[in-house]
């Protein structure tokens, strides 16, 4: 994902990465060693049975029998409320478990994944200790014993009860837009040795006035594609490049490949395009978005949407595959709220300091790099009455933790986002039960996490999947008539 920008719905100004002299994100630290954050495996508080006994107890000289653990009995009402939105027929998971016959054969299968907390696929921590947010599906120590004392107990079916199944994610009614067919090619070097970024325009086809409220990305050939990102470009606005107008610069990216679609795209929706908004960032294991609080990215019938799609071939048995990759966008006449986005990454911005990049030090089973920023920083300073609502953490396929503070990092209540074990396939965009109130002062503070043990030379920031990324996708609101003046 393309690190640094702040996306303040219809009126932001793209800056052009600064030299760490003047940039004040790039107030940032590298460090070796292990880490010492708790994750949700640690305690929560709840206090467990060693293991299931044939007797509970005596009372007066009666034997009590503990009633054994069934799936309809015990596994079904965890299973209803954590898996079944994907493990169902016509869901995302190749298995199902709305029946007994479907989750009896996976019994073994689904204690040692809920164990690990490999399933299901929730990264941050959820115990109350840093953030409580909407549609966690992370699961209680109490949930995961219950599954592996009924896998460890034969699986036993108890009596048969009708199942509560959750509807299947969906976007409802959308505008869809479709990228062409394309045959991606690793554009080699450094920086995206196995890659190629790509974008391609289409129009908004909307009437004003319109807010984009909610989007779905459909990847045509998942394998192969890293992120995809939805850029709004005003064509009459000047380029940041000084160049001329949008539409004039992106024409000119279009014709320099007159034989393939679209144009290459490493710098946002091109180099020197300067952009509006970013309402749709997506990456594998991310489904539906709702933006959260009645909120919406404005949209306007004059707008271009620039489809970015980061392809990776860095596995031969993908090369050569074609893609047509989908976004649907979910859109409303008003809103009550203005979505903001901004997506810092100091460590990918660093490849623009005169003096060199940053760099993760090799042959380290943890190192981590840390950076800090104000709203401020971030171009926010005056907007009024900001609320953050949501954090998506990025990082690679080195990442392992991802740690981030909003207000006074000392203060136990400051902790925004706890990942302790990152899975570079499942991805999300964690939004709070309830946002939080920030100003132009309040410090955002990340810690990333890496293991680098494999690697025998640095490793440098970059685009490419080979390299690494330390970004948090930050998502803010604020009033409809504060932010437009209405």
């Amino acid at each position: 994902m393309r690190g640094n920008f702040t996306l303040l719905a219809f009126l932001v100004t793209f800056s052009q990465a600064c030299s760490s002299d003047t940039d004040p994100l790039l107030k940032s630290s590298t460090s070796g060693g292990t880490g010492g954050q708790t994750g949700q495996g640690g305690s929560t508080g709840i206090s467990h049975q060693g293991g299931q006994s044939d007797v509970a107890g005596q009372t007066s000289g009666t034997t009590t029998a503990v009633p054994p653990v069934t799936y309809y009995g015990d596994v079904l009402p965890i299973v209803e409320q954590r898996c079944l939105r994907c493990h169902q027929h016509g869901g995302i998971a190749p298995i199902q478990f709305d029946t007994y016959a479907g989750a009896r054969p996976n019994a073994a299968a689904m204690k040692a994944a809920t164990a690990s907390r490999i399933m299901p696929p929730w990264g941050a921590t959820s115990d109350g200790t840093c953030g409580t947010f909407s549609d966690s599906l992370a699961m209680s120590d109490e949930e995961i014993s219950t599954i592996g004392k009924w896998a460890d107990g034969g699986a036993l079916e108890g009596t048969s009860t009708q199942v509560s199944l959750p509807p299947l994610p969906s976007l409802g009614a959308a505008t869809e837009y479709v990228t062409p067919l394309f045959s991606p090619v690793a554009q080699g070097g450094q920086l995206a040795q196995f890659d190629e970024y790509r974008c391609f325009m289409l129009d908004s086809g909307v009437t004003d006035p319109s807010f984009i409220t909610g989007y779905e990305v459909v990847p045509g050939t998942p394998a192969i594609i890293h992120h995809v990102l939805g850029f709004l470009v005003d064509p009459s606005a000047p380029a940041s490049d000084g160049s001329g107008s949008n539409l004039a610069l992106m024409t000119k990216l279009d014709q320099a490949s007159p034989d393939r679609d679209g144009w290459p795209c490493f710098g946002m929706a091109g180099d020197g395009v300067s952009v509006a908004a970013v309402p749709v960032t997506w990456a594998p294991g991310q489904g539906v978005m709702t933006y959260p609080g009645q909120s919406g990215v404005p949209l306007s019938s004059t707008h271009k949407l620039v489809i970015q799609v980061h392809y990776n071939l860095a596995d031969p048995a993908q090369i050569g595959k074609t893609d047509q990759t989908k976004v649907r966008l979910r859109i409303a006449s008003t809103v009550a709220q203005v979505g903001i986005f901004a997506l810092p990454d100091p460590f990918l911005r660093s490849l623009s300091n005169p003096a060199g990049p940053y760099s993760l030090p090799s042959g380290q089973a943890s190192t981590k790099f840390s950076w800090t920023a104000t709203v401020a920083d971030l171009g926010l300073g005056s907007v009024p009455n900001l609320m953050l609502y949501g954090i998506g953490p990025h990082m690679h396929q080195r990442g392992q933790k991802f740690h981030a503070t909003v207000g006074d990092p000392n203060a136990t209540a400051s902790c925004a986002v706890d990942v302790e074990r990152w899975d570079f396939h499942w991805q999300h965009f964690y939004f709070y039960a309830s946002p939080r109130s920030v100003d132009a002062t309040t410090p955002i503070s990340v810690t990333c996490d890496y293991d680098t043990s494999a690697d025998t030379s640095p490793v440098f920031p970059g685009w490419g999947t080979r390299n690494e990324m330390c970004l948090a996708a930050l998502y803010f609101t604020a009033p409809l008539a504060a932010v437009s003046g209405k």
